[in-house]
């Protein structure tokens, strides 16, 4: 029988060096880019404005997941310029977009996330206990190639059997199928797979609602749950003993 487990990214393996949502850093970086970028096509936009129209864009993203719903990454880099000036992307061309996307993607890359220090060694205790593992993730403006890109240069990539972006399916959790899509391409039923995450309503309900096991990391999201998790743990390296206990019991 073949068992799996599927890992949420943000605030699950990977957060931010400076504790925050979002890196400030990168963030400013990507909007000092965006704005040299933009007038080479003689588009003059402030610094401000950029800042605060990709701030718009970040919030639009979390609410079209929260429904599980995504789009392209580079339609989503047009959502975002269009919102600093209506029409610029008949002015400046879809060229431009996808220039100033790769340009998005150098700032993550200069400015990347930190990976926790649990996140290798449960990765591997999880692959040394014969468990398939697969990532699950809601993205916001990284492309899924540059997250591919980081993944090899934290050698963590070799680890997951399937990596699903929501960017890259047009498809967000907790829709029943990016968790379905995952565990096609693992092979693994969902009643023989866990799910593990930080978030209730995109972790938790949504694999629950196709019949995972579910673990919360708590302490991250204080809403009331809309399903309580099968399993809860202040923090990740106490996730290898849950894996352990649910095969046992489920075997017996």
């Amino acid at each position: 029988m073949i068992y799996g487990v599927t890992f949420d990214l943000w605030l699950t393996l990977v957060g931010e060096l400076d504790g925050g949502s979002q890196s400030l850093d990168r963030n400013l970086l990507r909007s000092e880019l965006t704005q040299k970028k933009l007038l080479e096509y003689n588009e003059d936009i402030s610094l401000g404005t950029i800042k605060k129209c990709f701030k718009a864009t970040a919030t639009k993203i979390n609410s079209q997941h929260n429904l599980g719903i995504d789009m392209n990454y580079f339609d989503r880099v047009g959502q975002a310029l269009s919102l600093m000036s209506p029409g610029i992307i008949n002015r400046i061309g879809m060229d431009a977009v996808k220039d100033i996307g790769i340009l998005i993607d150098s700032a993550f890359l200069e400015i990347p996330p930190y990976v926790y220090d649990d996140s290798i060694p449960v990765l591997k205790e999880i692959k040394n206990l014969g468990f398939k593992i697969g990532l699950i993730s809601n993205t916001g403006l990284t492309s899924p190639e540059t997250y591919k890109q980081w993944f090899v240069s934290e050698n963590i990539l070799d680890y997951f059997s399937a990596i699903t972006f929501s960017n890259e399916k047009c498809l967000a959790k907790p829709a029943k199928r990016i968790f379905l899509e995952t565990l096609q391409v693992m092979n693994v039923k969902t009643n023989n797979c866990m799910h593990i995450g930080d978030n209730l309503l995109t972790d938790i309900l949504g694999a629950n609602q196709i019949g995972m096991v579910t673990t919360w990391i708590s302490g991250l999201d204080d809403r009331d749950p809309i399903v309580s998790p099968d399993y809860s743990i202040s923090q990740l390296s106490e996730f290898p003993d849950i894996v352990r206990k649910w095969k046992e019991k489920s075997l017996i």
